[in-house]
């Protein structure tokens, strides 16, 4: 196998250009050769800045075939095609003549200062320097030929953190050896105490689980009927209805069969389950270990909501939980216990049958009074919570040090950078195939931040023109070679919250196209094992691997799991990241904008396909933030006297 090295094709244009400086080649032999280079990188879907891998050695002769055939289809000449090939060779010859000096490690160059070079070349030293917190007279150094002493392994160890490097490699070429096996990080990222906390409340497994032919399950898909229905038969407020998923993302299973309604699935309801199977689980928890002690049998009933008596003891347990206060849960669990017996029309309110599900103990009371008391009881526990209700998580933290950096997008970009340096080379093509579309997916959130739900639905149509049906939004190719995303209205998350909210129809940054095209006519189709228009495939389907099959045949879902994926991702990439999901990028890339000289709320707005108001309300503290740094710059010489 191969070893993989940071050769670039840049390196390798670079190259011949110093031998026509040099007189080693003619100008115009040199011209030729690097036309021959672009015709062959286009034709292979490649990008200058790429790692050279099996396309110049082993694979060359397969990676020669979409050239000609490109070329045929533009009406070359044999010859004119022949030429072009011999053109390649000193390209091919180049890229031997360097994995033979890799391979012998020549004396001119030791391996650790070979490596040093490579993984600085693209980068500014003192940057580098200031982010690592290593002299950087150190780093220029190392650079120019001196050997690190046994005291600089904390830098060397530093230096693999920022570009992603595996961890010891730098401390092995210098000639030391831990062989302690960390996972690859770049730089030491923050510990999140939400993440902390949740990881430690989520193994409390306390939740009521029932199966789909329960009577609790039943109970759960009236409610489902009513909350979902246009005209229900029941009374209902205006604003109390529940809409169907717009885009078919997800499939139904015994494990989330209360987050669908005859095969639909319903996005609210997930958070109303959420209550429902929490609140109705701490009710059969054991009064020792601080639950209602009803037993399990009596606790699956909605008829509980309800009852006054446990509510506040259930709010007290979930605030000490919580690290002693209220969060939004608190709110939502509220608010839900006030919809569901609101007199006149709420939900319980009117299904007073219900009561004959309760403890024979509750069964002789007015059904209607103890709604009434109950819709009562949580308006106040609500006013008496608010002042100490506090945020549950920050969504800012996991990228603070991103926001606060005057230019966020560069650490992005720096992150695309050791992804792309990270190529497989001499792996398999499924490898490299994943590889390219976890590259695309990135640059593509970058381009355009779109949710996760509409990412993973986007659909290719295929031919140029081509938008489909645009029934689940669409990736598409103009006439004029430019990429864009078209995503109507009706399949957006906000697409009811005002009628400012439009159809999102964006082009993809020009930047983005030599990646997006690799992938999608070079990798997408390694990736493809039964015909589907979805634009991001995956080798195994995700979690939903072993539901998608029918009659025995594969079926591509869409991939809900990409989430997880940009979050190993940016663990692994990103600069000093405990990991992020897609809808952070979402905040990386409005920052960006309200921080860039002339950036403004408008136009984050409109990249976001949001309202102004939103971002207004999101970003508030960055506009302050910023208004003081700018007062600072303005009043510099009256501040001076202080």
């Amino acid at each position: 196998m191969l070893t993989p090295t940071s050769l670039t094709y840049e390196y390798l244009r670079d190259e011949q250009r110093r031998n026509a400086q040099l007189s080693v080649v003619s100008k115009q032999t040199v011209a030729n050769r690097l036309t021959a280079l672009n015709l062959f990188l286009r034709a292979n879907h490649l990008h200058e800045q790429d790692v050279v891998g099996e396309e110049f050695r082993a694979g060359h002769g397969a990676a020669i075939e979409p050239l000609v055939a490109e070329l045929r289809r533009e009406g070359r000449s044999e010859r004119s095609i022949g030429n072009t090939r011999s053109a390649l060779m000193a390209f091919k010859k180049a890229v031997v003549v360097f994995d033979t000096q890799l391979a012998v490690a020549g004396a001119d160059i030791s391996p650790f200062h070979k490596r040093i070079k490579e993984v600085l070349s693209a980068y500014p030293i003192r940057r580098v320097a200031k982010q690592c917190a290593i002299p950087p007279d150190m780093l220029f150094g190392w650079r120019n030929g001196k050997w690190p002493r046994i005291s600089s392994i904390c830098h060397l160890r530093r230096l693999e953190s920022f570009f992603g490097l595996e961890r010891e490699s730098l401390v092995f070429l210098a000639g030391f050896q831990d062989g302690k096996h960390i996972e690859q990080r770049v730089g030491d990222a923050a510990t999140i105490e939400y993440r902390v906390g949740l990881a430690r409340r989520s193994k409390e497994n306390y939740w009521l689980r029932v199966p789909c032919d329960s009577e609790l399950a039943e109970q759960w898909r009236a409610l489902l009927e009513y909350k979902t229905a246009a005209v229900p038969f029941l009374e209902r407020s205006g604003n109390g209805r529940w809409t169907l998923a717009p885009l078919a993302a997800a499939r139904e299973t015994s494990g989330s069969w209360w987050a669908f309604l005859d095969g639909r699935e319903v996005p609210s309801a997930r958070m109303g389950w959420a209550r429902v199977a929490s609140y109705l689980g701490w009710l059969s928890l054991p009064a020792k270990e601080g639950g209602g002690n009803v037993p399990v049998v009596d606790a699956q009933t909605l008829a509980w909501f309800a009852v006054p008596e446990f509510i506040e003891k259930f709010l007290d347990w979930m605030k000490a939980r919580a690290g002693g206060k209220h969060t939004g849960t608190t709110r939502e669990f509220l608010a839900m216990v006030r919809w569901l017996c609101r007199p006149g029309d709420g939900y319980l309110y009117q299904m007073p049958h219900l009561v004959e599900t309760l403890p024979r103990s509750y069964r002789g009371h007015d059904w209607k009074a103890l709604c009434e008391r109950q819709h009562k009881y949580a308006g106040q526990l609500n006013r008496i919570y608010q002042p100490e209700m506090a945020a549950g998580r920050d969504p800012f933290e996991p990228i603070t040090t991103l926001v606060n950096s005057q230019e966020p997008m560069q650490y992005m970009m720096d992150m695309v950078a050791r992804m792309r340096a990270d190529r497989p080379i001499g792996r398999s093509l499924r490898a490299q195939a994943v590889w390219a579309r976890d590259l695309f997916v990135v640059e593509l959130l970058l381009s355009n931040p779109i949710r996760l739900r509409n990412l993973a639905c986007l659909q290719w149509h295929g031919e140029k023109g081509s938008r489909g049906s645009d029934k689940d939004g669409v990736l598409y190719q103009r006439d004029d070679g430019s990429w864009w995303i078209y995503i109507p209205k009706r399949l957006l998350k906000n697409r009811a919250s005002t009628a400012s909210i439009r159809d999102y129809h964006a082009p993809v940054h020009r930047a983005v196209w030599p990646d997006l095209e690799r992938y999608i006519f070079k990798f997408r189709p390694v990736l493809q094992r039964a015909p589907t228009n979805l634009v991001i495939l995956t080798l195994n389907g995700g979690r939903a691997a072993t539901r998608a099959r029918e009659n025995g045949q594969h079926v591509h879902l869409p991939y809900m799991d990409i989430g997880r994926t940009v979050f190993r991702l940016t663990r692994k990439y990103l600069w000093k990241s405990d990991g992020i999901g897609p809808h952070a990028f979402r905040h990386i890339v409005a920052t960006a904008i309200l921080k860039a000289p002339g950036g403004d709320v408008k136009t984050a707005a409109q990249v976001l396909n949001d309202k102004e108001t939103t971002v207004e309300e999101h970003y508030a503290w960055l506009s302050s933030g910023d208004g003081s740094q700018r007062m600072a710059e303005l009043l510099k010489d009256s501040f001076s006297r202080l």
